[in-house]
């Protein structure tokens, strides 16, 4: 009879360690994914982005009914107001309550009156428009005459237009008394005159009238100093004599002879002129000159040579 023989071998230390390890090596990777998983799930949520529009709102604008002006905003986003005043007056605000549309009628002034408009929306991007415009109620005469100044040599040239008929101008320095400029019959629409300058910083003060009173005011600052003058330097043999003049007080003058810089700086505010000898090497020199007055006035530079033979 054939006997099945069985041996019972039981488990060794050692093979259950390298199960414990196993299975250790094992939750570890499966921490591992899990972990990366989790990381990368982070990563791509954090990469995501989220696009803010910075379109600008669309602002359109027309006359209708001969006195308002019709305004019609559209946006991508919600508006939240509108703002607008006629030349520099009084700022009126719109509520935009969120809305992407707004129609709105702005009543005209009389006149030529320019208009200001801006719009805000939710999250803060503004859209500025501006417009001139005129309502002329009954065909009459409102607008006001146009005044243009412009410089010839000593002279302040004014000149006065209407599209109409103008009647007269008047200007003043300062608080001078006025003078008065009447039209003349070769031209009805147009006043030209020139005025002297007067010396220093002064204040110019135009009044332009046509023949509906309508009425226009120009103020102009004028500054108006003259140059000093460097006199064309005299040579003595080994002196050179070197002149220089200004009618408002010289400030400092800078000279050279070949490239050596000198400088003179006056010590009162009313020295109309300095004059100087320099001595000269003998040879040629090259003679550089230029100075300013107490108003910042160049003068015209002075660029010369001269010889001194002993």
């Amino acid at each position: 009879m054939n006997q099945i023989l069985y041996e019972d071998t039981q488990s060794k230390p050692t093979d259950i360690k390298k199960i414990i390890l196993f299975f250790s090596i094992a939750l570890i990777i499966f921490g591992i994914l899990l972990l990366g998983e989790g990381i990368f799930g982070i990563v791509e949520e954090n990469s995501k982005e989220v696009l803010i529009s910075t379109e600008k709102p669309v602002i359109t604008a027309s006359v209708v009914q001969d006195k308002y002006v019709r305004i019609y905003v559209t946006h991508d986003k919600a508006i939240n107001n509108i703002k607008y005043n006629w030349n520099d007056g009084e700022e009126i605000t719109i509520n935009g309550r969120n809305n992407d549309s707004i129609e709105q009628l702005i009543e005209m002034p009389i006149g030529e009156n320019v208009l200001h408009l801006t719009v805000t929306d939710s999250i803060g991007i503004q859209e500025t428009y501006t417009n001139t415009y005129l309502y002329n109620p009954g065909g009459i005469d409102i607008l006001k005459p146009s005044i243009a100044i412009s410089r010839e040599e000593n002279m302040i040239k004014i000149t006065a237009t209407d599209e109409t008929e103008i009647s007269y101008i008047t200007y003043r320095w300062n608080n001078e008394e006025e003078v008065r400029v009447d039209a003349t019959d070769e031209s009805k629409t147009i006043i030209e005159t020139l005025i002297p300058v007067i010396r220093g910083d002064n204040d110019l003060t135009i009044i332009a009238v046509d023949s509906n009173n309508n009425t226009e005011t120009k103020i102009q600052h004028c500054q108006a100093y003259s140059r000093p003058v460097i006199a064309t330097p005299r040579q003595f043999g080994e002196n050179l004599t070197i002149t220089v003049t200004d009618e408002e007080g010289l400030d400092y003058v800078e000279y050279s002879i070949n490239g050596k810089k000198y400088r003179w700086v006056s010590s009162t505010d009313d020295r109309k002129e300095w004059t100087h000898v320099q001595k000269l090497e003998p040879g040629e020199s090259e003679i550089i000159i230029e100075a300013w007055n107490k108003a910042g006035i160049e003068a015209v530079k002075f660029h010369g040579k001269c010889v001194y033979t002993p």
